[in-house]
């Protein structure tokens, strides 16, 4: 699997821009919509916060979109930053062919 160069865009931005700006409907528009409130709404598109499942449900029933696409989105995003972030201190397992 080839690895990624450059950080994914978190799933906010993704939405922020793609739905949001690109059809012009606000923050509060949107968290009404999909029954959540503004103030996270708004968390998620600045990236401070994740796509949970529940939050991808809601953005795939209200655009129409796939429950999958928003989650691997996240998937992606949080497989980067552990891969480019701080390492943990851990030892290595044996692991043996036959179990």
């Amino acid at each position: 699997m080839e690895k990624m160069t450059r950080c994914p865009n978190h799933p906010g931005l993704v939405f922020r821009s793609q739905i949001l700006e690109e059809h012009g409907i606000s923050v509060t528009k949107a968290a009404k919509a999909l029954g959540i409130s503004r103030t996270t709404m708004s968390n998620f598109c600045h990236g401070h916060i994740p796509c949970s499942a529940d939050l991808a449900q809601r953005i795939s029933l209200a655009t129409d979109s796939n429950v999958a696409l928003w989650i691997n989105l996240q998937a992606n995003y949080d497989a980067w930053q552990a891969e480019h972030g701080e390492q943990p201190v851990v030892e290595k397992l044996v692991l043996n062919s036959a179990a």
